[in-house]
């Protein structure tokens, strides 16, 4: 099970949710992006410890719009139980600004930002956090 849209798949495994993004983002794109991640958290994750892997390698920013809904709506949509969020932005600063600015008033969970998505998957591993098929997959 997946979602896919031209701006982003999520695919969710046992206890990891991994997160393609695409192109540049507005305000729409941004609420839809919660709406969808919120979504799967409620039925995966809700009772357990989870990680995420964002790849915001081909992600092309986004506006001051989406931007600032981001800040505003993204905690709802990631469950106490998110332990390690694992993003992989290649080489570029201006997306590590733009992100750690969405992302900053974030803490009760671990933050770490990587330019190789190996690299990435490695570091949530060693907290335990994989590709692993869950058992049960909840229709969305």
């Amino acid at each position: 099970m997946e979602i896919q849209t031209d701006y982003y798949t999520i695919t969710p495994y046992a206890n990891l949710m991994v997160i393609k993004t695409f192109l540049s983002w507005d305000e729409r794109i941004a609420a839809k992006h919660i709406e969808d991640v919120a979504g799967i958290t409620s039925r995966f994750y809700q009772d357990k410890r989870w990680g995420l892997l964002s790849d915001r390698k081909e992600w092309q920013l986004g506006t001051p719009a989406a931007e600032k809904y981001f800040k505003a709506n993204a905690k709802s949509a990631l469950t106490g139980t998110l332990t390690h969020m694992a993003i992989c932005i290649g080489e570029s600063e201006l997306k590590k600004w733009q992100i750690n600015n969405m992302i900053k008033e974030f803490t009760r969970f671990e933050v770490r930002f990587f330019d190789d998505i190996q690299d990435a998957e490695s570091w949530l591993a060693i907290h335990g956090y994989a590709k692993t098929l869950p058992e049960n997959i909840p229709a969305l």
